[in-house]
């Protein structure tokens, strides 16, 4: 083929005219009245020129016909190779090092693949759903490897009905013993007239999947006895809490059996908190405590430092005493409130009452204390009462931030002459 088509190139003169030229050619562009002889000799030239144009023409087929086979030849060859490279990959695939992961290996990869969300809301193009779907290896892996299914969202609408609670179930099934972590939303239509009977049905489902959770993120309003068991035990893995609502206060009951809590977070933006009634938790065993309301008692502030014995680290807000409020702080002694344990606070403040909390309190064990006030540099700062407190504390204070408050900063000279290795910081915050 290569061959012919290069004697082709070569001898390509033979199939062109090679001079077009004629005595007549310099008449083209002027007004020439040809004579009767000239007329004959005209006539000729055209009949040639009719002549070569057939035979272009022809020539111009036969090679449009072998371009089109040539086409065809290429596409052929383009498929071909494509197929040759394919099974050359794949061939070279058998090789390699990735095919001899252990299961096990393979298993804590896809585990690091997992979102960044604590808390998988199921979805084919995400792990670990799409996991099972590259090949038979992977997804028998995928499948096989109980963490990748430990995390789960539950949406109560969806977990009423009777074609989606089975897939939850096959869901938390491939994570077999291994402790859960769920997010709860509550999203039930409460004009439902039904709504009595479907929330008792769902708590009962629910109730053993809690009993096999270590991380609990509960979100809507709450559903009662959802913690209560007859045999007493119903959380005994339960690590961390989570419980957020937008419409009403918190009501929640977390008994004592619940032995290995350690961490608890609770925020109603829309809930002024004055009391802890409705909120019945192990206090003396966290370690880690966050609570946002709109308004937050400074008494209840006080109370939880009195029984959170064991507390590392607390964040609140936002902080405030009515009258009524600042006449009970009044009446606290000096000190009275002690916890020796924890090392870290961060408060926010919305109305005065700080210099008040701090005279009652006696924090051995403080490391870090951060205050925002919510309003800009509109409350005077208790530098008396704040002095008195590190001095009656006696504590390891490092690092002390406040924000949204420049009185505090003709105080801070004073405070690192007292306690030389603080760090002061401040700034605002919208």
């Amino acid at each position: 083929m290569a061959i012919s088509l290069n004697e082709v190139v070569l001898q390509l003169e033979k199939y062109l005219p090679r001079d077009l030229e004629t005595p007549y050619s310099q008449y083209a562009t002027v007004n020439f009245v040809p004579g009767l002889q000239d007329r004959e000799f005209i006539e000729a030239i055209v009949s040639e020129r009719q002549s070569q144009l057939a035979h272009l023409t022809c020539e111009m087929e036969r090679v449009q016909c072998a371009f089109t086979k040539l086409e065809a030849i290429l596409a052929k060859l383009q498929e071909t190779k494509s197929r040759v490279r394919q099974s050359m990959v794949s061939h070279h695939a058998l090789t390699s090092p990735a095919r001899r992961v252990p299961p096990e290996v393979l298993g804590q990869i896809f585990y690091h693949c997992l979102p960044k969300s604590p808390y998988i809301t199921p979805r084919n193009v995400e792990c670990p759903m799409v996991l099972t779907q590259v090949c038979r290896h992977w997804r028998a892996v995928a499948m096989a490897t109980p963490r990748l299914w430990s995390s789960l969202t539950i949406h109560l609408h969806r977990a009423t009905r009777d074609d989606c609670r089975p897939e939850y179930d096959a869901w938390l099934a491939r994570a077999k013993s291994v402790p859960l972590a769920i997010r709860v939303l509550n999203d039930m239509d409460t004009s439902d007239p039904d709504l009595t009977r479907r929330l008792s049905s769902v708590a009962d489902w629910l109730r053993p999947l809690v009993a096999r959770s270590w991380d609990l993120w509960w979100h809507g309003p709450s559903l009662q006895n959802l913690f209560v068991s007859g045999g007493g035990g119903a959380i005994g893995s339960l690590e961390r809490l989570r419980v957020t609502s937008h419409r009403e206060s918190p009501s929640i009951y977390i008994p004592t059996a619940a032995n290995r809590l350690r961490s608890a977070y609770l925020q109603c933006l829309n809930f002024d908190l004055q009391s802890l009634d409705t909120v019945i938790l192990p206090w003396e065993q966290l370690t880690e405590l966050n609570m946002h309301f709109a308004l937050f008692s400074s008494s209840v502030f006080l109370r939880l430092l009195a029984l959170c014995t064991g507390i590392r680290n607390m964040i609140l807000s936002c902080l405030c005493a009515d009258e009524e409020q600042l006449n009970d702080l009044r009446t606290v002694v000096p000190g009275s409130i002690v916890n020796y344990a924890i090392k870290r606070i961060e408060i926010k403040m919305i109305r005065a009452g700080l210099g008040f909390v701090l005279d009652a309190l006696l924090l051995p064990a403080l490391e870090e204390l951060e205050i925002c006030f919510c309003y800009h540099d509109k409350d005077v700062w208790p530098h008396a009462q704040f002095l008195s407190f590190l001095q009656r504390s006696r504590c390891p204070l490092k690092k002390l931030t406040v924000r949204n408050n420049k009185h505090a900063v003709s105080c801070f000279a004073e405070y690192r002459e007292a306690l030389p290795s603080l760090c002061i910081s401040t700034a605002s915050q919208v």
